[in-house]
């Protein structure tokens, strides 16, 4: 499928992605740019913390936009639940860049000790961390609109580390800053050290997230209890079993087994599941549900018995 007719494929709120995805990379590659230069000028490590989290945001955001295409494909023969876990795979994938790029700084912070270098241009430094800032911040409140149309954990994560980035690069305006008023060159060293502790922490917790999606983790318990009590407060289900609830992409399946009574006809039982359906579909507009009838009273089935839930 070409480019062209996957653009076409996209739901409309996986378009608010895709517009957040773009401005990603316009955004990091021109962060690239004005920090390479200030670098080039003043030799800041603080500088370099930053300009090496941009190239990384830079390599993630092409990725992450990449994947909200693929992840937007409708089901097909192949991959019949669709194709959202592929936001999973590059929000781990992000993981790993950060944690790498933290390790870099570590090793460039170490060789900074060895080898003390003094601080220059301060003026074009803090000017191109003020202007750094004031971008990240712009693509964060791009972002959060898209986050608040399209649930998509790909976008999540990037957002995540480019919230990181305003942090980060007010710590370092704040590191040049001290160093033009006479602090030692230590310091900047320190924010370097400090600067990667966080990128691992960053990264620890987006790879949380992507392996939940990639090993079926069940939605929260909120987001149980909610669909709990919708099953139970219908008058004609007698019982329940086996909900099974996982997160693909931006879509939620939710499985279950709902008992009615045994002398009630095909039809009626087929219209209690398609009512069911409606009002799941209501609190989750983006869900598959299936949903299974037996007779009440019949737990005899093996489909898909659950330990300790199948009784």
């Amino acid at each position: 499928m070409n480019a062209s007719k996957i653009r076409n494929h996209i739901p409309q709120t996986r378009k608010a992605s895709v517009i957040a995805g773009y401005s990603a990379i316009v955004i990091s590659v021109t962060l690239i740019v004005i920090k390479a230069f200030a670098y080039h000028m003043s030799g800041s490590l603080g500088i370099l913390s930053s300009l090496t989290d941009s190239v990384l945001d830079s390599i993630i955001s092409v990725i992450t936009l990449a994947s909200v295409y693929y992840a937007s494909r409708p089901a097909d023969l192949d991959h019949r639940w669709g194709h959202g876990k592929m936001e999973a795979v590059s929000a781990l994938f992000q993981a790993v860049m950060i944690a790498g790029g933290g390790v870099f700084l570590i090793v460039e912070a170490l060789g900074r000790l060895s080898h003390p270098q003094e601080m220059q241009n301060f003026g074009v430094g803090m000017l191109v961390m003020v202007i750094s800032i004031t971008l990240s911040a712009l693509l964060v409140w791009i972002q959060r609109k898209s986050l608040a149309e399209s649930n998509s954990l790909a976008i999540e994560a990037d957002s995540l580390h480019y919230s990181s980035d305003i942090l980060i690069n007010t710590g370092a305006l704040v590191v040049i800053f001290l160093t033009m008023h006479g602090a030692p060159f230590w310091v900047d060293v320190l924010f370097t050290f400090a600067v990667a502790v966080f990128m691992g922490k960053m990264a620890y917790d987006i790879a949380g997230k992507s392996l939940d999606m990639l090993l079926d983790k069940e939605l929260s318990e909120e987001q149980r209890v909610q669909i709990i009590k919708i099953i139970e407060d219908h008058s004609q289900v007698v019982d329940w079993h086996d909900l099974r609830t996982r997160l693909t992409g931006t879509n939620i399946v939710v499985m279950i087994d709902i008992e009615v009574d045994p002398n009630m006809s095909l039809k009626a039982a087929h219209d209690i599941a398609v009512d069911l359906e409606k009002q799941l579909i209501k609190l989750h507009p983006n869900a598959d549900i299936f949903i299974h009838i037996d007779p009440a009273g019949d737990k005899t089935d093996t489909r898909h018995r659950i330990k300790g839930v199948h009784i």
